[in-house]
């Protein structure tokens, strides 16, 4: 996860949750802009670094996808499976995060143009890399797993091409109904269209957030 810009907005984050947490409390380390720098690890962004690496994160990616492909010939199926499981979690978090930070760093922090364009490259990066993933290695969505941000609900939303897929095969799949010789089947009311939860609750976001970027243990904490 190197070469990662972030941030963490203060009004997001619980005043319990904060109190609980040490380094929260000690460091004001709220709406700054940091990068896990590709040799330093966390540090805080300054204006003028050089963020070539960034342009690399693509390619990065990619060579990650590629291994995975790779061991799909040489692994066995359920190896695969757990592990193809778990980047699936990290792909799926780091396109959410990133593409909440870019939808959000406007209204959070003051920032000029390079910064905006980081986070929005940042986020593109990303979204590519999780429909590349998905494209390649979950052809049907009931291989798709849960993961923590209502994996499909994400497809739905940020791949209608995708999606559209999946419905085609659903459809193409699905059983044609059947009715007796002679017999007419009694009409079901229609089903009422269930509405749609929200991707994932803003307590739930920044409780992953703090999880999978800084491995804060919450067991502990309760």
């Amino acid at each position: 996860m190197s070469e990662l810009f972030f941030y963490i907005p203060k009004n997001e984050i619980r005043d319990d949750i904060i109190e609980k947490l040490d380094f929260l409390n000690s460091t004001n380390i709220f709406n700054t802009i940091f990068v896990v720098d590709y040799y330093k690890g966390p540090i805080e962004f300054k204006t003028g670094r050089d963020n070539t690496r960034l342009l690399l994160k693509e390619n990065d990616l990619d060579k990650n996808i590629f291994g995975l492909l790779e061991k799909k010939s040489e692994v066995p199926l359920h190896e695969l499976n757990y592990v193809l499981d778990k980047y699936f979690e990290l792909a799926e978090c780091l396109f959410y995060i990133t593409n909440w930070m870019d939808s959000n760093i406007a209204k959070t922090l003051r920032t000029d143009g390079t910064v905006t364009g980081i986070f929005y490259m940042q986020s593109i990066t990303y979204k590519k890399h999780f429909e590349i993933l998905v494209k390649n290695f979950y052809p049907t969505k009931d291989i798709i797993p849960k993961g923590n941000f209502n994996a499909l609900q994400l497809i739905e939303t940020y791949f209608p091409d995708i999606a559209s897929q999946y419905n085609k095969h659903t459809e193409h799949t699905a059983p044609t109904p059947t009715t007796s010789c002679g017999v007419q089947e009694e009409m079901q009311p229609p089903l009422n269209k269930t509405k749609k939860q929200p991707l994932i609750t803003e307590i739930d976001a920044e409780k992953i957030l703090l999880e999978q970027v800084f491995n804060v243990d919450f067991k502990k904490l309760n």
